[in-house]
């Protein structure tokens, strides 16, 4: 059951850690998008790239929020730390919320009463948006905090990493704000996280 279920976090780990960083590199790569001026979600947006980005970009993030559960869920199971509640919403929480931001692309329309629905399409894909940017670090960290009494390096390593992918982000978000270039760092970061706390449980 141990060699199926690190068989598991090792095959999932790896399709999880390249999933976005490849996808959007490949996405920016056939289109004149300025990271230092939209953030990604501006790929949703049908009015700018057209209905085949924004399906594109939804079934990325639906497989993100997919991959991000079974991913947790494999690494709780193997470390037995199913028994704690707060890393198991947490778990929850970012795969709603990842779903959630997947099923609601963004628009560029102003916000007004006249135009009620694309105006709170907005409003919660905006909202949206930050919670998952706040929230999968916030899973990182207590999952790396619930670990450390049972596998100590892999928790305070872990933990240092994902701290210092952390302070990457902050750099970035204030030099330049929330964009495309800034979520690149934490998204690019949360990836060497997972191969490297993968490569550390294939260890254990």
């Amino acid at each position: 059951m141990i060699f199926f279920t690190k068989l598991g976090i090792l095959l999932i780990g790896f399709v999880y850690a390249g999933l976005m960083p490849y996808t959007i590199r490949k996405a920016i790569g056939h289109l004149r998008f300025d990271l230092k001026r939209h953030t990604l979600s501006f790929l949703s947006n049908t009015e700018l790239y057209g209905e085949i980005y924004r399906k594109a970009y939804k079934r990325m993030l639906f497989i993100t929020a997919i991959l991000t559960y079974i991913f947790f869920w494999l690494m709780t199971w193997f470390y037995n730390l199913g028994a704690y509640e707060k890393l198991m919403r947490n778990i929850d929480i970012c795969f709603a919320s990842i779903t959630l931001l997947a099923f609601l692309p963004h628009n560029l329309r102003p916000v007004s009463l006249k135009s009620l629905a694309p105006s709170l399409q907005r409003i919660l894909h905006n909202l949206l948006a930050v919670v998952v940017f706040i929230a999968l670090p916030l899973l990182i960290i207590s999952f790396q905090v619930t670990l450390m009494p049972y596998a100590r390096f892999a928790g305070l390593s872990g933990l240092v990493v994902i701290l210092v992918v952390l302070v990457l982000t902050l750099i970035s978000l204030f030099k330049q704000g929330i964009n495309g270039a800034t979520e690149l760092v934490l998204i690019n970061g949360i990836s060497i996280w997972t191969i490297y706390i993968t490569f550390l449980t294939m260890l254990h």
